[in-house]
């Protein structure tokens, strides 16, 4: 693994807040794409020598990791990054089924025609072939798509699964290392499938769709890096998100 001062560029010096948030984003942003390997152990003062600041701001980001269930505490102001266990995988995507299936399925009756028009580029970009060809150029897009496909669940649901989200790209990071290049064109037919439910005004169904779409992920990530784990509780979480955006 490359050292911190390879992965980490070094931050200009501000008010100790914004100093935080964009070590936070540098540390959260660098465990994430895997240059920070699971199990690595991270001391607050490599990381300011690293990141050309102080302690404190350190000290405030590897908090807020730890909030996010990216790092855990350690002995002598050192944090260790989460590793890959299966369920955390499972415990995430059960929540993102069942609040994505909720936001989805009220976005559907709310969805403006500017909003759906996006959407629908956002789909035809992830078809493409420039898509095909960089998983970075698709992964900002197939985050777009999952902002675009809530956006009127009210704030608070949104945030939540922004940072379910991010916390997902990380297994995602580690999947994408291990198998073959474009496993992420698999979803595909269900981003087209999902986007006709959404213009067609189809809330549960497009509610379902969602849930499926993120079970189906969540599935062949336990099968890829946890192939002995039981998937029972994430197969329940599924029917009940289906259930619960057919409610709406």
């Amino acid at each position: 693994m490359a050292s911190l001062h390879e992965v980490l560029k070094p931050i200009d010096r501000g008010d100790g807040r914004r100093t935080a948030v964009e070590v936070y984003e540098a540390l959260q942003q660098s465990i994430l794409s895997g240059q920070i390997r699971p199990g690595t152990i991270l001391s607050q003062v490599e990381l300011a020598r690293a990141l050309n600041v102080s302690r404190t701001p350190v000290r405030e980001a590897m908090r807020m990791l730890q909030e996010g269930g990216l790092l855990v505490g350690e002995p002598n102001y050192r944090s260790r990054v989460v590793g890959f266990d299966p369920r955390d995988i499972e415990a995430l995507y059960m929540k993102r089924l069942a609040l994505e299936a909720l936001g989805v399925a009220i976005t559907t009756r709310r969805m403006s025609p500017d909003q759906l028009g996006e959407l629908r580029a956002v789909v035809e970009s992830l078809e493409s072939d420039e898509s095909h060809d960089s998983f970075a150029q698709w992964q900002v897009l197939h985050r777009r798509l999952h902002r675009l496909i809530v956006a009127e669940a009210g704030d608070s649901l949104v945030s939540d699964l922004e940072q379910l989200e991010l916390r997902s790209e990380r297994y995602q990071s580690a999947y994408k290392g291990a198998h073959l290049v474009g496993w992420w064109q698999r979803g595909e037919a269900e981003h087209r499938q999902l986007f006709e439910a959404i213009a067609g005004g189809d809330a549960p169904r497009a509610g379902e769709l969602a849930a499926r779409h993120l079970a189906r992920t969540a599935l062949e990530l336990l099968a890829a890096l946890a192939p002995e784990y039981d998937t029972v509780r994430l197969r329940h979480g599924l029917n009940f998100a289906i259930a619960g955006a057919a409610a709406i």
